[in-house]
């Protein structure tokens, strides 16, 4: 199977109320694959939207951090 590519928007609020504060493009087989790589890289921020792929039916997960997630972030 071949990777799909997955759009991921990372937001250091928890509302829409400011542009991303990051992304990044995350290759992977599935949306599930694709969610477990956008939480292991939240690294301090609020939520990630991750974006399915432009062919794929127009879909965006949000995944939002648990506390003991939103630790400091070490991004300069």
């Amino acid at each position: 199977m071949s990777h799909q590519i997955w759009h991921a928007f990372y937001y250091d609020r928890p509302a829409d109320s400011a542009p991303p504060c990051r992304s990044e493009i995350i290759e992977a087989d599935n949306e599930e694959a694709a969610a477990r790589v956008a939480r292991e890289h939240l690294h301090g921020c609020a939520r990630v939207s991750l974006e399915a792929p432009r062919w794929a039916p127009g879909r965006s997960l949000i995944i939002v951090a648990d506390e003991k997630d939103r630790r400091p972030s070490t991004l300069h």
